[in-house]
């Protein structure tokens, strides 16, 4: 049966009744999906997927990764301490932001070495402590990093080409709209580009083209290779398509209705059969046809997924144990749930995934107090390593097949404002998976700005030049390299690079190497 636009009435009295179920609600963040075509014959191998680890709010990152080269007087921590206001005494020195520079067992535990540099005095630093503290028996982050598995992005931030200070200073053009800005800096961050008029992320965009290279195995429903576990992101936003979502408890079903039968009374048959009758009909309206044309997908997404998770079922359930109370680990494990599944099931040969942690804008209690630095970085620290355990070959057995990477709006200022950190530019990133070249600092984009930035406050006079007066620091890596590097190892070509990241041509190095 055709309807025209006349039947929008009919269509919206029986929308009404599938709302009162809570269906909408369910399947509206599929509604802008849009399939793309799909090549007949795939040009990937394997399987690979990518995990973005957002870190929302600004984090601290200078504070993850210190130099330990000290005489207690201008050496980098000592730069570094005086920088961040002193040494963080909660007695003697409240309002400072610095770590302490273990000693002792401590040494042991922290320090690593930079292995792109074979320089003994400049290529010594030291963790923060809650990298070194696994949850249960799974491996710490500062183990991950010494056996290869970890890595570090230095400097990596939000530019339209590489800068100096006097490049900054003489026009708007040369750096990014809205610097410190939290959601046009995110925008950015998602986009892999400063324009402030795109609407599509860099995630979305390559799982676009590796759709086209035949990475989709789904074909009916058609799985998005975009998964979100923290709700809408533009990093997923293609020029067609959107995140499929799902929670770290698995999919949302529809309330009140049959999925797919009928066991729990009239009421709900009623509502099955208006539900059903609006599936089966066309519509000429554009948005009618539309949400029916998602509607059927999300129930029949639900249908191909939804027995295979919990609370249906285990068998893909990572059996590495995961942290509890910890909602980035409680996420990661989902992720890890539908790897394997994809992975056994033949879902797609590649993917990308979305998780967030929030909390990191602590313009106060950076060093104390519920929600504290060290507390958000404990969760970080435990979550990355279960996963990264959970991979491996006596459970999920995908650890050279995925790669974790961290992202966040931004760095922070290192000289304190007496309790916390404001808003900066370039920080540090870390990326995780048995493909990476891990235990080394990547911190050399070909630009004028490269290696480990010297730590001193900007201004007059300052041995930093490209620094701020409170220690926001100018980019030495766009986020352009950092995410065409990532978008390389899954399959993006060279060529495509430069056509869902604009700005990279204007940056001389196109992959950074760390996978």
């Amino acid at each position: 049966m055709s309807h025209t636009r006349n039947s929008r009435r009919d269509f919206l009295n029986k929308l009404s009744l599938l709302a009162a179920s809570g269906g909408a609600a369910a399947i509206m963040p599929q509604l802008r999906m849009m399939n793309t075509a799909l090549a007949s014959t795939s040009s990937l191998t394997g399987y690979k997927a990518l995990v973005c680890v957002y870190l929302n709010g600004g984090n601290d990152s200078w504070n993850m990764l210190v130099p330990f080269d000290s005489n207690g007087s201008n050496l980098r921590f000592d730069v570094y301490a005086a920088a961040r206001s002193g040494v963080y005494d909660p007695a003697a020195n409240s309002g400072g932001l610095g770590l302490t520079l273990p000693i002792g067992p401590n040494i042991t535990l922290q320090k690593v070495i930079d292995g792109n540099d074979a320089n003994s005095a400049t290529n010594q630093y030291f963790l923060h402590p809650s990298f070194t503290t696994p949850y249960s028996t799974q491996t710490p982050l500062s183990t991950l990093y010494t056996q290869g598995h970890l890595a570090f992005a230095v400097n990596v931030g939000t530019l339209t080409k590489p800068i100096v200070m006097a490049d900054y200073n003489s026009s708007a053009a040369n750096r990014p709209p809205q610097l410190f800005s939290h959601s046009d800096q995110t925008s950015q961050w998602h986009q892999g580009n400063t324009s402030a008029s795109s609407a599509v992320g860099w995630g979305g965009l390559c799982a676009e083209n590796l759709q086209l290279q035949g990475a989709n195995l789904t074909t009916n429903p058609k799985l998005a290779l975009a998964i979100s576990l923290a709700g809408a992101n533009r990093f997923e936003v293609g020029s067609g398509s959107v995140p499929y979502q799902m929670s770290s408890n698995g999919l949302t079903s529809l309330s009140g209705v049959c999925n797919p039968t009928c066991t729990v009374g009239a009421t709900s048959s009623g509502r099955d059969a208006a539900l059903n009758s609006i599936i089966g009909e066309t519509y000429a309206n554009d948005f009618s046809g539309e949400y029916n044309a998602v509607l059927q997908r999300g129930r029949s997404l639900y249908n191909l997924i939804g027995p295979n998770l919990p609370p249906a079922s285990n068998t893909y359930v990572p059996t590495t144990a995961f942290p509890p109370n910890n909602s980035l680990a409680a996420q990661l494990k989902t992720v890890a749930t539908m790897i394997k599944l994809s992975k056994m099931q033949g879902y797609a040969s590649r993917q990308i995934y979305f998780v967030q942690l929030g909390g990191f804008d602590l313009h106060s209690g950076l060093m104390s107090g519920g929600g504290n630095h060290a507390s958000l970085l404990t969760q970080v620290g435990q979550a990355l390593g279960a996963f990264y355990t959970s991979l491996g070959p006596t459970d999920v057995n995908a650890q050279s097949e995925v790669t974790a990477f961290t992202v966040s709006d931004f760095a922070r200022t290192l000289q304190s404002n007496g309790s916390g950190s404001d808003h900066g530019w370039g920080g540090l990133q870390m990326v995780l998976g048995g493909a990476v070249h891990g235990g080394k600092l990547y911190s050399n984009g070909g630009g004028p700005i490269s290696g480990f930035p010297n730590q001193s406050l900007g201004g007059t006079g300052s041995p930093a030049p490209n620094n701020f007066s409170r220690g926001q620091m100018i980019p030495g890596i766009g986020v352009e390299q950092y995410a065409a590097t990532l978008a390389q190892w899954m399959g993006v070509s060279a060529t495509d690079c430069n056509t869902i990241f604009p700005n990279l041509h204007n940056f001389t190095s196109k992959n950074l190497g760390f996978v």
